[in-house]
């Protein structure tokens, strides 16, 4: 089945909304097995809508369509689908009925405006609404099926999942091919190299791979295909594949699907019961702010230091003033004594500090832009180590930080495999 999103509303051309909804639908759509193929946006232009709505229907299964159901008079989704169709529009008492509910529930009265969104192309199966006013819709007809869902996504997204959905998989059935998908995370290696290593698990027969470039790590896609009955067997493929290469590019993967660097840490934290305090020059505070992401982080987290000047690096963290003047402020021993003064003064178990030049300006020959310095301290070790990032000036600070998070991790491991933390 070839599929076509097409979202309406000049907002989304003027840059003033984001589209997630395609984003969204896409991710649904390809886990049935269903090809999208083409995301269109079109502003509020009835002429431009049906000629976008017309060339979607001839050219693909399913239409999807997102935006246009509100009660004003630029809201014209569900009467041109029914004109490209071919179809009238039908009244339906039932969802006047729950629009005046709805604006009851709020004391309101209904404008006369919206009893436009309780008509519907002829045959409609249609889809409620109970977060909003916008009914949707679904409709089969001539071998084609279209999907009418409001714009805003808190409305889009329920809707799709517990009304659209289900007619999906009534017509798509339990023998067609759906697609199973798998995102491995890394951090530590680049795309090149990760070909490099894996190029010929990238040709392997009935299972594709894809790599990502994120701004702070590469994510590796996988994605098999099968009916129900073979559902086994791609699941060993995807299983087989993913322990391939973990083997070959070890604890660089650090997660898959849905977790998350900062998630790992701190579930991992949590469990060994330590706690961790930070000293942040260059992310000027994203690294805290990351750690406080979690969930529970207070379990954790201590807390940090921004020490952006070198004055304040000698007074809240102790940092000597001889480092200061032999080393400078972005140097290896620095780091150092920045994250042993900020365990020091938390009383945390252990402390990680990041010192550089973020950019764009501010280096040199010896020390150029992207130049970071991590440091970490425990009750058993301080280190800290030298790292060369490349980008914009938001680029380096979000790797920096990815960085620090995976020294944490990788500390964790340590101590999984019985090494002392601040060993490797």
């Amino acid at each position: 089945m070839k599929a076509e999103i097409v979202a309406t509303g000049t907002e989304l051309l003027l840059g003033e909304t984001l589209n997630t909804s395609a984003h969204y639908l896409t991710g649904k759509l390809s886990s049935l097995g269903i090809e999208v193929d083409y995301h269109t946006t079109v502003g509020d232009n009835s002429e431009r809508l049906e000629q976008v709505l017309r060339q979607a229907i001839d050219r693909s299964d399913l239409l999807v369509t997102t935006g246009g159901l509100g009660p004003t008079a630029d809201d014209l989704t569900k009467e041109l689908v029914a004109k490209v169709l071919n179809l009238e529009m039908e009244f339906d008492q039932s969802s006047l009925n729950n629009i005046k509910e709805f604006f009851g529930r709020r004391k309101a009265p209904m404008p006369s405006s919206n009893e436009k969104q309780a008509y519907f192309p002829k045959g409609s199966k249609i889809l409620p609404n109970p977060i909003g006013t916008a009914p949707g819709a679904f409709i089969e007809k001539d071998g084609k099926t279209v999907i009418i869902l409001p714009g805003p996504p808190f409305e889009m997204q329920p809707m799709f999942e517990h009304y659209a959905l289900p007619e999906l998989q009534r017509i798509i059935g339990p023998d067609s091919e759906r697609m199973n998908e798998r995102v491995l995370k890394v951090f530590g290696i680049g795309e090149s190299a990760i070909e490099e290593v894996l190029n010929d698990l990238m040709h392997l027969p009935k299972l594709s791979m894809a790599l990502l470039a994120k701004r702070a790590e590469m994510h590796i896609r996988l994605v098999t295909r099968g009916t129900e009955a073979t559902s086994q067997e791609t699941l060993d493929s995807l299983n087989q594949t993913e322990e391939e290469i973990r083997k070959r590019l070890g604890d660089k993967v650090f997660g898959r699907d849905q977790e998350t660097m900062i998630g790992i840490v701190g579930q991992t934290l949590k469990k060994n019961h330590l706690t961790i305090s930070t000293a942040e020059s260059c992310t000027g505070g994203l690294l805290g702010a990351t750690l406080t992401q979690e969930p529970g982080s207070s379990e954790f987290y201590l807390g940090g230091v921004v020490s952006y000047s070198n004055s304040l690096k000698q007074q809240l963290l102790g940092v000597n003033e001889k480092t200061l003047e032999e080393f400078g402020a972005v140097s290896e021993e620095a780091a150092r004594e920045m994250a042993e003064g900020i365990r020091r003064k938390s009383g945390s178990d252990l402390a990680i500090s990041a010192t550089g030049i973020a950019g764009p300006d501010g280096g040199s020959d010896l020390k150029p832009v992207g130049l970071v310095y991590i440091g970490f301290a425990s009750a058993e070790k301080v280190y800290a180590k030298k790292f060369q990032f490349y980008g914009e000036r938001e680029s380096v600070r979000q790797l920096t930080v990815q960085a620090a998070l995976n020294e944490i991790r990788q500390q964790m491991l340590n101590k999984e495999r019985g090494l002392h933390i601040g060993d490797g």
